[in-house]
Protein backbone atom coordinates (compact mmCIF):
# COMPACT_ATOMS: atom_id res chain seq x y z
CA UNK A 1 0.00 0.00 0.00
CA UNK A 2 2.77 2.41 0.94
CA UNK A 3 4.64 1.52 -2.25
CA UNK A 4 1.54 2.31 -4.35
CA UNK A 5 1.14 5.66 -2.62
CA UNK A 6 4.86 6.39 -3.04
CA UNK A 7 4.70 5.66 -6.75
CA UNK A 8 1.43 7.55 -7.38
CA UNK A 9 1.47 11.33 -7.71
CA UNK A 10 -2.33 11.33 -7.61
CA UNK A 11 -2.35 9.63 -4.20
CA UNK A 12 0.38 11.92 -2.86
CA UNK A 13 -1.48 15.08 -3.88
CA UNK A 14 -4.76 13.73 -2.47
CA UNK A 15 -3.23 12.88 0.92
CA UNK A 16 -1.30 16.13 1.11
CA UNK A 17 -4.33 18.31 0.32
CA UNK A 18 -6.63 16.22 2.54
CA UNK A 19 -4.26 16.37 5.51
CA UNK A 20 -3.62 20.10 5.08
CA UNK A 21 -7.31 21.00 4.82
CA UNK A 22 -8.28 18.79 7.78
CA UNK A 23 -5.56 20.12 10.06
CA UNK A 24 -6.18 23.75 9.07
CA UNK A 25 -9.95 23.40 9.54
CA UNK A 26 -9.57 21.82 12.99
CA UNK A 27 -7.08 24.48 14.03
CA UNK A 28 -9.45 27.22 12.89
CA UNK A 29 -12.36 25.60 14.76
CA UNK A 30 -10.23 25.27 17.91
CA UNK A 31 -9.19 28.92 17.70
CA UNK A 32 -12.83 30.00 17.30
CA UNK A 33 -13.84 27.77 20.24
CA UNK A 34 -11.22 29.45 22.42
CA UNK A 35 -11.48 33.04 21.28
CA UNK A 36 -15.22 33.51 20.63
CA UNK A 37 -16.47 33.13 24.26
CA UNK A 38 -13.75 35.46 25.56
CA UNK A 39 -14.51 38.06 22.94
CA UNK A 40 -18.18 37.74 23.74
CA UNK A 41 -17.44 38.36 27.45
CA UNK A 42 -15.42 41.45 26.61
CA UNK A 43 -18.18 42.76 24.35
CA UNK A 44 -20.80 42.03 27.03
CA UNK A 45 -18.82 43.91 29.66
CA UNK A 46 -18.43 46.91 27.41
CA UNK A 47 -22.14 46.88 26.59
CA UNK A 48 -23.07 46.54 30.28
CA UNK A 49 -20.85 49.44 31.23
CA UNK A 50 -22.31 51.65 28.50
CA UNK A 51 -25.89 50.75 29.39
CA UNK A 52 -25.20 51.32 33.08
CA UNK A 53 -23.78 54.79 32.42
CA UNK A 54 -26.84 55.65 30.37
CA UNK A 55 -29.09 54.38 33.19
CA UNK A 56 -27.17 56.39 35.79
CA UNK A 57 -27.60 59.56 33.74
CA UNK A 58 -31.36 58.98 33.59
CA UNK A 59 -31.63 58.28 37.33
CA UNK A 60 -29.96 61.59 38.21
CA UNK A 61 -33.04 63.47 37.06
CA UNK A 62 -35.65 61.10 38.57
CA UNK A 63 -37.28 60.78 41.93
CA UNK A 64 -36.59 57.75 44.01
CA UNK A 65 -39.84 55.91 43.25
CA UNK A 66 -39.56 56.52 39.52
CA UNK A 67 -35.92 55.45 39.64
CA UNK A 68 -36.86 52.14 41.27
CA UNK A 69 -39.23 51.38 38.40
CA UNK A 70 -36.58 52.38 35.83
CA UNK A 71 -33.98 50.11 37.46
CA UNK A 72 -36.48 47.24 37.51
CA UNK A 73 -37.26 47.64 33.81
CA UNK A 74 -33.56 47.89 33.02
CA UNK A 75 -32.86 44.57 34.76
CA UNK A 76 -35.64 42.81 32.86
CA UNK A 77 -34.55 44.27 29.53
CA UNK A 78 -30.84 43.46 29.97
CA UNK A 79 -31.18 40.14 31.84
CA UNK A 80 -29.27 41.45 34.81
CA UNK A 81 -29.61 41.99 38.57
CA UNK A 82 -29.14 45.22 40.51
CA UNK A 83 -28.59 46.34 44.07
CA UNK A 84 -29.38 49.90 45.21
CA UNK A 85 -27.65 50.63 48.54
CA UNK A 86 -27.41 53.57 50.89
CA UNK A 87 -25.72 53.57 54.26
CA UNK A 88 -28.74 51.98 55.95
CA UNK A 89 -30.42 49.47 53.62
CA UNK A 90 -30.11 47.67 50.28
CA UNK A 91 -32.83 47.20 47.70
CA UNK A 92 -32.37 44.20 45.32
CA UNK A 93 -33.72 43.90 41.78
CA UNK A 94 -33.69 40.35 40.45
CA UNK A 95 -32.38 37.33 42.27
CA UNK A 96 -28.89 35.88 41.88
CA UNK A 97 -28.93 32.25 42.90
CA UNK A 98 -25.92 30.63 44.47
CA UNK A 99 -25.47 28.12 41.64
CA UNK A 100 -25.57 31.00 39.15
CA UNK A 101 -22.78 32.95 40.71
CA UNK A 102 -20.25 31.21 38.49
CA UNK A 103 -22.14 32.36 35.40
CA UNK A 104 -22.18 36.02 36.34
CA UNK A 105 -20.21 37.75 33.70
CA UNK A 106 -19.46 41.12 35.29
CA UNK A 107 -20.68 43.90 37.54
CA UNK A 108 -20.64 47.68 37.22
CA UNK A 109 -21.08 50.07 40.19
CA UNK A 110 -22.13 53.74 39.95
CA UNK A 111 -23.30 56.38 42.46
CA UNK A 112 -26.60 58.17 41.92
CA UNK A 113 -28.49 60.95 43.64
CA UNK A 114 -32.25 61.34 43.18
CA UNK A 115 -34.07 64.63 42.85
CA UNK A 116 -36.22 64.08 45.93
CA UNK A 117 -33.49 62.62 48.11
CA UNK A 118 -30.13 64.19 48.86
CA UNK A 119 -28.55 60.90 49.98
CA UNK A 120 -25.99 59.25 47.75
CA UNK A 121 -26.88 55.71 46.62
CA UNK A 122 -24.57 52.99 45.25
CA UNK A 123 -26.09 51.17 42.26
CA UNK A 124 -24.47 47.81 41.35
CA UNK A 125 -25.55 46.18 38.06
CA UNK A 126 -24.60 42.50 37.56
CA UNK A 127 -25.01 40.61 34.26
CA UNK A 128 -26.69 37.19 34.46
CA UNK A 129 -26.15 36.22 30.79
CA UNK A 130 -25.01 32.64 30.07
CA UNK A 131 -24.51 33.20 26.33
CA UNK A 132 -20.72 32.72 26.35
CA UNK A 133 -21.04 29.45 28.22
CA UNK A 134 -23.83 28.34 25.88
CA UNK A 135 -21.71 29.13 22.83
CA UNK A 136 -18.78 27.15 24.21
CA UNK A 137 -21.02 24.22 25.10
CA UNK A 138 -22.67 24.15 21.71
CA UNK A 139 -19.35 24.28 19.88
CA UNK A 140 -18.00 21.42 21.96
CA UNK A 141 -21.24 19.49 21.52
CA UNK A 142 -21.19 19.79 17.73
CA UNK A 143 -17.48 19.08 17.46
CA UNK A 144 -17.96 15.46 16.15
CA UNK A 145 -20.43 16.63 13.50
CA UNK A 146 -18.14 19.45 12.48
CA UNK A 147 -15.23 17.00 12.32
CA UNK A 148 -17.18 14.69 9.99
CA UNK A 149 -18.14 17.63 7.76
CA UNK A 150 -14.51 18.77 7.69
CA UNK A 151 -13.38 15.28 6.67
CA UNK A 152 -15.98 15.10 3.89
CA UNK A 153 -15.21 18.54 2.49
CA UNK A 154 -11.46 17.93 2.76
CA UNK A 155 -11.79 14.64 0.91
CA UNK A 156 -13.90 16.22 -1.84
CA UNK A 157 -11.55 19.18 -2.20
CA UNK A 158 -8.49 16.92 -2.20
CA UNK A 159 -10.06 14.70 -4.88
CA UNK A 160 -10.86 17.68 -7.11
CA UNK A 161 -7.40 19.20 -6.63
CA UNK A 162 -5.66 15.92 -7.39
CA UNK A 163 -7.65 15.53 -10.60
CA UNK A 164 -7.10 19.13 -11.70
CA UNK A 165 -3.39 19.20 -10.87
CA UNK A 166 -2.32 15.64 -11.58
CA UNK A 167 -4.33 14.92 -14.77
CA UNK A 168 -2.30 17.25 -17.04
CA UNK A 169 0.93 16.11 -15.41
CA UNK A 170 -0.07 12.47 -15.99
CA UNK A 171 -0.85 13.30 -19.63
CA UNK A 172 2.57 14.90 -20.04
CA UNK A 173 4.14 11.85 -18.37
CA UNK A 174 2.44 9.49 -20.84
CA UNK A 175 3.60 11.68 -23.71
CA UNK A 176 7.18 11.66 -22.40
CA UNK A 177 7.10 7.85 -22.36
CA UNK A 178 6.09 7.89 -26.03
CA UNK A 179 8.92 10.33 -26.73
CA UNK A 180 11.44 7.90 -25.23
CA UNK A 181 10.39 5.40 -27.91
CA UNK A 182 10.80 8.12 -30.59
CA UNK A 183 7.05 8.17 -31.23
CA UNK A 184 6.23 11.72 -32.35
CA UNK A 185 2.71 11.02 -33.66
CA UNK A 186 0.99 12.82 -30.78
CA UNK A 187 -0.07 16.27 -29.69
CA UNK A 188 -0.46 17.56 -26.14
CA UNK A 189 -3.93 19.18 -26.03
CA UNK A 190 -3.65 20.79 -22.58
CA UNK A 191 -5.22 24.25 -22.85
CA UNK A 192 -4.15 26.60 -20.06
CA UNK A 193 -2.10 29.74 -19.53
CA UNK A 194 -0.19 28.52 -16.48
CA UNK A 195 3.18 26.80 -16.29
CA UNK A 196 1.67 23.42 -17.27
CA UNK A 197 0.14 24.99 -20.39
CA UNK A 198 3.51 26.53 -21.26
CA UNK A 199 5.13 23.11 -20.76
CA UNK A 200 2.55 21.51 -23.08
CA UNK A 201 3.23 24.09 -25.79
CA UNK A 202 6.98 23.58 -25.36
CA UNK A 203 6.54 19.81 -25.68
CA UNK A 204 4.51 20.23 -28.87
CA UNK A 205 7.15 22.55 -30.32
CA UNK A 206 9.98 20.24 -29.32
CA UNK A 207 8.14 17.21 -30.75
CA UNK A 208 7.57 18.99 -34.07
CA UNK A 209 11.24 19.98 -34.28
CA UNK A 210 12.34 16.46 -33.32
CA UNK A 211 9.99 14.99 -35.93
CA UNK A 212 11.43 17.24 -38.63
CA UNK A 213 14.97 16.49 -37.47
CA UNK A 214 14.25 12.75 -37.47
CA UNK A 215 12.79 13.01 -40.97
CA UNK A 216 15.85 14.95 -42.12
CA UNK A 217 18.13 12.36 -40.51
CA UNK A 218 16.09 9.57 -42.07
CA UNK A 219 16.32 11.20 -45.49
CA UNK A 220 20.02 11.87 -44.98
CA UNK A 221 20.52 8.25 -43.94
CA UNK A 222 18.53 7.12 -46.97
CA UNK A 223 20.66 9.28 -49.25
CA UNK A 224 23.81 8.07 -47.53
CA UNK A 225 22.68 4.47 -48.01
CA UNK A 226 22.00 5.19 -51.67
CA UNK A 227 25.42 6.84 -52.00
CA UNK A 228 27.08 3.85 -50.32
CA UNK A 229 25.22 1.45 -52.61
CA UNK A 230 26.10 3.61 -55.58
CA UNK A 231 29.72 3.69 -54.48
CA UNK A 232 29.71 -0.09 -54.08
CA UNK A 233 28.16 -0.44 -57.53
CA UNK A 234 30.71 1.92 -59.05
CA UNK A 235 33.51 0.13 -57.27
CA UNK A 236 32.21 -3.19 -58.54
CA UNK A 237 31.92 -1.76 -62.03
CA UNK A 238 35.44 -0.40 -61.79
CA UNK A 239 36.79 -3.81 -60.74
CA UNK A 240 34.85 -5.49 -63.50
CA UNK A 241 36.07 -2.86 -65.94
CA UNK A 242 39.71 -3.43 -65.14
CA UNK A 243 39.18 -7.19 -65.16
CA UNK A 244 37.61 -6.88 -68.61
CA UNK A 245 40.42 -4.56 -69.75
CA UNK A 246 42.95 -7.11 -68.60
CA UNK A 247 41.11 -9.83 -70.51
CA UNK A 248 40.71 -7.70 -73.65
CA UNK A 249 44.39 -6.72 -73.69
CA UNK A 250 45.65 -10.18 -72.88
CA UNK A 251 44.43 -11.80 -76.11
CA UNK A 252 45.86 -9.29 -78.64
CA UNK A 253 49.07 -8.97 -76.64
CA UNK A 254 49.47 -12.75 -76.59
CA UNK A 255 48.88 -12.92 -80.35
CA UNK A 256 51.27 -10.03 -81.00
CA UNK A 257 53.93 -11.56 -78.75
CA UNK A 258 53.59 -14.93 -80.47
CA UNK A 259 53.88 -13.42 -83.92
CA UNK A 260 56.98 -11.41 -83.04
CA UNK A 261 58.69 -14.37 -81.30
CA UNK A 262 57.98 -16.69 -84.25
CA UNK A 263 59.30 -14.09 -86.69
CA UNK A 264 62.43 -13.63 -84.58
CA UNK A 265 62.95 -17.41 -84.36
CA UNK A 266 62.06 -17.89 -88.05
CA UNK A 267 59.54 -20.59 -87.34
CA UNK A 268 57.81 -21.98 -90.41
CA UNK A 269 55.83 -19.51 -92.43
CA UNK A 270 56.73 -16.72 -89.99
CA UNK A 271 60.02 -16.28 -91.93
CA UNK A 272 57.83 -14.31 -94.35
CA UNK A 273 58.07 -11.02 -92.49
CA UNK A 274 56.28 -9.12 -95.22
CA UNK A 275 53.18 -11.16 -94.50
CA UNK A 276 53.15 -11.11 -90.71
CA UNK A 277 54.61 -7.68 -89.92
CA UNK A 278 51.44 -5.91 -91.21
CA UNK A 279 49.36 -8.26 -89.06
CA UNK A 280 51.52 -7.45 -86.04
CA UNK A 281 51.18 -3.76 -86.82
CA UNK A 282 47.40 -4.17 -87.07
CA UNK A 283 47.33 -5.94 -83.69
CA UNK A 284 49.43 -3.20 -82.07
CA UNK A 285 47.11 -0.57 -83.56
CA UNK A 286 44.09 -2.36 -82.07
CA UNK A 287 45.83 -2.41 -78.71
CA UNK A 288 46.67 1.28 -79.07
CA UNK A 289 43.04 2.09 -79.95
CA UNK A 290 41.79 0.14 -76.94
CA UNK A 291 44.26 1.86 -74.61
CA UNK A 292 43.28 5.29 -75.97
CA UNK A 293 39.60 4.55 -75.35
CA UNK A 294 40.39 3.40 -71.82
CA UNK A 295 42.34 6.60 -71.19
CA UNK A 296 39.48 8.66 -72.65
CA UNK A 297 36.97 6.93 -70.37
CA UNK A 298 39.19 7.54 -67.34
CA UNK A 299 39.43 11.24 -68.20
CA UNK A 300 35.70 11.55 -68.78
CA UNK A 301 34.76 9.94 -65.43
CA UNK A 302 36.71 12.60 -63.51
CA UNK A 303 35.80 15.48 -65.83
CA UNK A 304 33.99 18.66 -64.72
CA UNK A 305 31.82 19.87 -67.59
CA UNK A 306 30.76 23.22 -66.11
CA UNK A 307 33.48 25.23 -67.84
CA UNK A 308 33.29 23.31 -71.13
CA UNK A 309 29.57 23.55 -71.94
CA UNK A 310 28.64 25.32 -75.17
CA UNK A 311 25.44 25.84 -77.14
CA UNK A 312 25.20 23.48 -80.09
CA UNK A 313 22.68 22.96 -82.90
CA UNK A 314 21.12 19.49 -82.75
CA UNK A 315 20.34 19.40 -86.48
CA UNK A 316 23.87 20.45 -87.45
CA UNK A 317 25.59 17.97 -85.12
CA UNK A 318 23.41 15.11 -86.44
CA UNK A 319 24.10 16.13 -90.04
CA UNK A 320 27.88 16.25 -89.42
CA UNK A 321 27.82 12.81 -87.78
CA UNK A 322 25.81 11.31 -90.64
CA UNK A 323 28.32 12.68 -93.13
CA UNK A 324 31.10 11.00 -91.17
CA UNK A 325 29.46 7.53 -91.28
CA UNK A 326 28.21 7.74 -94.87
CA UNK A 327 31.19 5.81 -96.29
CA UNK A 328 30.42 2.86 -93.99
CA UNK A 329 26.72 3.12 -94.87
CA UNK A 330 27.46 3.08 -98.62
CA UNK A 331 29.66 0.01 -98.22
CA UNK A 332 26.70 -1.84 -96.63
CA UNK A 333 24.13 -0.30 -98.98
CA UNK A 334 22.33 1.28 -95.97
CA UNK A 335 20.21 4.39 -96.41
CA UNK A 336 20.12 6.99 -93.59
CA UNK A 337 16.97 9.12 -93.20
CA UNK A 338 16.97 12.35 -91.15
CA UNK A 339 13.79 13.93 -89.81
CA UNK A 340 14.81 16.38 -87.07
CA UNK A 341 12.08 18.95 -87.69
CA UNK A 342 12.52 22.25 -85.86
CA UNK A 343 16.08 22.79 -84.78
CA UNK A 344 17.03 22.67 -81.07
CA UNK A 345 19.92 24.27 -79.22
CA UNK A 346 21.65 21.99 -76.72
CA UNK A 347 24.08 23.03 -73.99
CA UNK A 348 26.75 20.34 -74.13
CA UNK A 349 30.45 19.68 -74.31
CA UNK A 350 30.89 19.68 -78.13
CA UNK A 351 33.66 17.06 -78.28
CA UNK A 352 31.97 14.60 -75.94
CA UNK A 353 28.55 15.14 -77.52
CA UNK A 354 29.87 14.49 -81.02
CA UNK A 355 31.69 11.38 -79.75
CA UNK A 356 28.50 9.98 -78.19
CA UNK A 357 26.41 10.82 -81.27
CA UNK A 358 29.03 9.21 -83.54
CA UNK A 359 28.98 6.00 -81.48
CA UNK A 360 25.17 5.83 -81.44
CA UNK A 361 24.69 6.40 -85.20
CA UNK A 362 27.81 4.40 -86.06
CA UNK A 363 26.54 1.40 -84.06
CA UNK A 364 23.17 1.64 -85.84
CA UNK A 365 24.92 1.42 -89.22
CA UNK A 366 27.48 -1.15 -88.12
CA UNK A 367 24.97 -3.59 -86.62
CA UNK A 368 22.39 -3.32 -89.42
CA UNK A 369 22.35 -6.05 -92.06
CA UNK A 370 23.27 -5.08 -95.60
CA UNK A 371 20.58 -3.17 -97.49
CA UNK A 372 18.64 -2.04 -94.36
CA UNK A 373 17.81 1.53 -93.27
CA UNK A 374 18.59 3.88 -90.37
CA UNK A 375 16.02 6.48 -89.28
CA UNK A 376 17.07 9.52 -87.22
CA UNK A 377 14.18 11.61 -85.87
CA UNK A 378 12.97 13.71 -82.95
CA UNK A 379 9.82 12.66 -81.13
CA UNK A 380 8.17 15.48 -79.17
CA UNK A 381 5.58 15.52 -76.41
CA UNK A 382 4.33 18.11 -73.91
CA UNK A 383 7.05 17.43 -71.36
CA UNK A 384 10.08 16.16 -73.29
CA UNK A 385 11.81 15.58 -76.62
CA UNK A 386 13.64 12.44 -77.63
CA UNK A 387 16.24 11.88 -80.32
CA UNK A 388 15.49 8.43 -81.78
CA UNK A 389 18.04 6.47 -83.83
CA UNK A 390 16.39 3.32 -85.24
CA UNK A 391 18.07 0.69 -87.41
CA UNK A 392 15.97 -1.91 -89.21
CA UNK A 393 16.53 -5.62 -89.59
CA UNK A 394 18.48 -6.01 -86.33
CA UNK A 395 17.00 -7.19 -83.03
CA UNK A 396 18.65 -7.59 -79.64
CA UNK A 397 17.64 -10.42 -77.26
CA UNK A 398 15.69 -8.90 -74.35
CA UNK A 399 18.04 -10.52 -71.83
CA UNK A 400 20.98 -8.68 -73.39
CA UNK A 401 19.47 -5.17 -73.39
CA UNK A 402 20.18 -4.38 -69.67
CA UNK A 403 23.88 -5.27 -70.23
CA UNK A 404 24.53 -3.28 -73.41
CA UNK A 405 26.16 -0.41 -71.50
CA UNK A 406 28.53 -2.74 -69.63
CA UNK A 407 32.19 -2.43 -70.70
CA UNK A 408 33.25 -5.02 -73.30
CA UNK A 409 29.78 -6.59 -73.41
CA UNK A 410 28.58 -7.71 -76.81
CA UNK A 411 25.23 -9.23 -77.74
CA UNK A 412 27.19 -11.21 -80.31
CA UNK A 413 28.68 -13.93 -78.10
CA UNK A 414 31.28 -14.74 -80.75
CA UNK A 415 32.88 -11.33 -80.00
CA UNK A 416 33.87 -11.11 -83.68
CA UNK A 417 35.57 -7.93 -84.82
CA UNK A 418 33.41 -8.11 -87.93
CA UNK A 419 30.28 -7.32 -85.91
CA UNK A 420 31.70 -5.02 -83.26
CA UNK A 421 34.60 -2.89 -82.11
CA UNK A 422 36.38 -2.84 -78.78
CA UNK A 423 33.18 -3.32 -76.74
CA UNK A 424 33.57 0.10 -75.13
CA UNK A 425 31.45 2.14 -77.54
CA UNK A 426 28.15 2.03 -75.61
CA UNK A 427 29.98 2.35 -72.29
CA UNK A 428 31.54 5.57 -73.61
CA UNK A 429 28.06 6.75 -74.68
CA UNK A 430 26.74 5.97 -71.20
CA UNK A 431 29.59 7.86 -69.51
CA UNK A 432 29.13 10.95 -71.70
CA UNK A 433 25.33 11.07 -71.33
CA UNK A 434 25.57 10.52 -67.55
CA UNK A 435 27.97 13.48 -67.34
CA UNK A 436 25.38 15.63 -69.16
CA UNK A 437 22.50 14.37 -66.98
CA UNK A 438 20.61 12.92 -69.97
CA UNK A 439 18.37 9.87 -69.81
CA UNK A 440 18.52 7.15 -72.46
CA UNK A 441 17.45 3.60 -73.27
CA UNK A 442 17.50 0.95 -76.00
CA UNK A 443 14.36 -0.89 -77.12
CA UNK A 444 13.37 -3.36 -79.77
CA UNK A 445 10.77 -2.03 -82.20
CA UNK A 446 8.65 -3.63 -84.91
CA UNK A 447 11.29 -2.75 -87.53
CA UNK A 448 14.45 -3.37 -85.51
CA UNK A 449 16.27 -1.65 -82.64
CA UNK A 450 15.97 1.99 -81.49
CA UNK A 451 18.14 4.16 -79.24
CA UNK A 452 16.09 6.80 -77.34
CA UNK A 453 17.98 9.86 -76.07
CA UNK A 454 15.84 12.24 -73.96
CA UNK A 455 17.10 15.77 -74.54
CA UNK A 456 17.54 18.54 -71.96
CA UNK A 457 17.70 21.98 -73.53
Amino acid sequence: MLRKIKNSLNAKVFLWVFSSLTICSMLIYGIVLTVLPKQYLIASENQLYTNTQILAAKLQVMRYNDAVKEIYNFCIKNNSAAALTDNKETLYFGEIKTEELNTTISSVAVTVVFTDDEREYMLVISSLSKTADIISGLMIRFLPVVFVIILFLSSLSALICSKVIVSPIAEISRISERMTSLDMTWKCDIKSNDEIGVLAVSLNTMAERLRKTMEELKNANYRLTEDVEKFKTLEEQRRNFFAAVSHELKTPLTILKGQIENMILGCGDYRNHDKYLPEALKASENIECLVNEIIAISKMESMDLRDTLRELSLKQSVSDTVCAVLPLARDKDIRIHQNIGADMVLTVNPNLWNKALSNIIGNAVRHSPKGEEVFISVESSESLNALVVENTGAFIPEDDIPHLFTPFYRADKSRSKATGGSGLGMYIVKTILDLHGMNYCIKNTERGTAFFLFLNY
